[in-house]
């Protein structure tokens, strides 16, 4: 994994498999692609926005059709986030 240490990212950033330490996000667009998940530890962030795009896209598009109500798994997406109920 890739480390990034004591910057101020703007513009877009790829997170794919970077571990982010005393970094500041100023009006970064975040961009996910559904690799190895990013590790951010005492960063700041300031209008800054998430893209989940390829592989993360798909995986979120599931994500949100099984929190829509009609589908009945509300309480699954819960469960495989149970930090959001606490």
């Amino acid at each position: 994994m890739t480390q990034t240490r004591g910057k101020t990212l703007t513009g877009d950033v790829e997170l794919d498999g970077v571990t982010f330490v005393d970094c500041r996000f100023e009006g970064a667009q975040l961009i996910f692609r559904g690799g190895t998940p990013p590790n951010f530890q005492n960063c700041r962030f300031d209008r800054t926005r998430f893209a989940f795009l390829d592989q993360a896209a798909n995986t979120l598009q599931l994500v949100r059709a099984m929190a829509q109500p009609q589908s009945n798994m509300r309480g699954v997406v819960l469960g495989l986030i149970p930090e959001l109920t606490q």
